[in-house]
Protein backbone atom coordinates (compact mmCIF):
# COMPACT_ATOMS: atom_id res chain seq x y z
CA UNK A 1 0.00 0.00 0.00
CA UNK A 2 1.17 3.48 -1.27
CA UNK A 3 0.80 6.52 1.23
CA UNK A 4 -2.13 7.56 2.47
CA UNK A 5 -3.58 10.93 1.45
CA UNK A 6 -5.51 13.24 3.22
CA UNK A 7 -9.25 14.24 2.26
CA UNK A 8 -9.81 17.40 3.83
CA UNK A 9 -13.35 19.45 4.02
CA UNK A 10 -12.82 22.41 1.94
CA UNK A 11 -12.29 25.98 3.85
CA UNK A 12 -14.31 28.14 1.06
CA UNK A 13 -17.10 28.20 3.79
CA UNK A 14 -14.49 29.12 6.65
CA UNK A 15 -12.68 27.40 9.53
CA UNK A 16 -15.27 28.32 12.12
CA UNK A 17 -18.18 27.37 10.30
CA UNK A 18 -19.78 23.78 11.28
CA UNK A 19 -20.58 21.23 8.37
CA UNK A 20 -22.48 18.35 9.59
CA UNK A 21 -21.60 15.05 7.91
CA UNK A 22 -24.51 14.21 5.92
CA UNK A 23 -23.59 11.40 3.69
CA UNK A 24 -20.33 9.51 2.52
CA UNK A 25 -20.86 8.05 -1.22
CA UNK A 26 -18.53 5.55 -0.71
CA UNK A 27 -17.02 2.81 1.97
CA UNK A 28 -13.79 2.30 3.36
CA UNK A 29 -12.10 0.08 0.83
CA UNK A 30 -14.17 1.46 -2.19
CA UNK A 31 -11.96 3.19 -5.19
CA UNK A 32 -13.20 6.63 -6.12
CA UNK A 33 -12.15 8.38 -9.18
CA UNK A 34 -10.95 12.42 -9.32
CA UNK A 35 -13.64 14.76 -9.33
CA UNK A 36 -16.26 11.96 -8.27
CA UNK A 37 -18.89 13.19 -5.28
CA UNK A 38 -17.35 12.10 -2.05
CA UNK A 39 -19.44 13.34 0.80
CA UNK A 40 -22.38 15.38 1.09
CA UNK A 41 -21.78 17.95 3.80
CA UNK A 42 -24.43 20.74 5.05
CA UNK A 43 -24.10 24.15 7.24
CA UNK A 44 -27.03 26.08 8.80
CA UNK A 45 -27.18 27.84 5.35
CA UNK A 46 -26.18 25.72 2.43
CA UNK A 47 -25.76 21.86 1.81
CA UNK A 48 -22.77 21.28 -0.79
CA UNK A 49 -20.72 17.89 -1.81
CA UNK A 50 -17.38 17.28 -1.59
CA UNK A 51 -15.65 16.01 -5.20
CA UNK A 52 -12.41 13.75 -4.81
CA UNK A 53 -9.29 15.97 -4.94
CA UNK A 54 -7.29 12.75 -6.90
CA UNK A 55 -8.19 9.22 -7.86
CA UNK A 56 -7.73 6.57 -5.08
CA UNK A 57 -8.98 4.06 -2.56
CA UNK A 58 -10.97 5.11 0.49
CA UNK A 59 -8.94 4.24 3.91
CA UNK A 60 -10.54 5.38 6.56
CA UNK A 61 -13.65 7.86 7.48
CA UNK A 62 -12.28 9.82 10.25
CA UNK A 63 -15.72 12.14 10.27
CA UNK A 64 -18.56 9.73 10.14
CA UNK A 65 -22.06 10.19 9.47
CA UNK A 66 -23.80 12.51 11.80
CA UNK A 67 -20.66 14.00 13.01
CA UNK A 68 -19.54 17.56 12.45
CA UNK A 69 -15.93 19.16 11.53
CA UNK A 70 -14.63 22.44 10.56
CA UNK A 71 -13.08 23.51 7.09
CA UNK A 72 -9.45 22.42 7.08
CA UNK A 73 -10.13 19.70 8.73
CA UNK A 74 -9.27 16.18 7.44
CA UNK A 75 -11.96 13.53 7.16
CA UNK A 76 -10.94 10.81 5.52
CA UNK A 77 -7.63 9.47 4.04
CA UNK A 78 -7.40 7.42 1.03
CA UNK A 79 -4.27 5.48 -0.80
Amino acid sequence: MSDLKEIILPKELGVDVESLIVFWNKESGEAFEEGELLVEVQTDKVSFEVAAPFSGTLAEVKIKRGETAKGGQVIGTAY
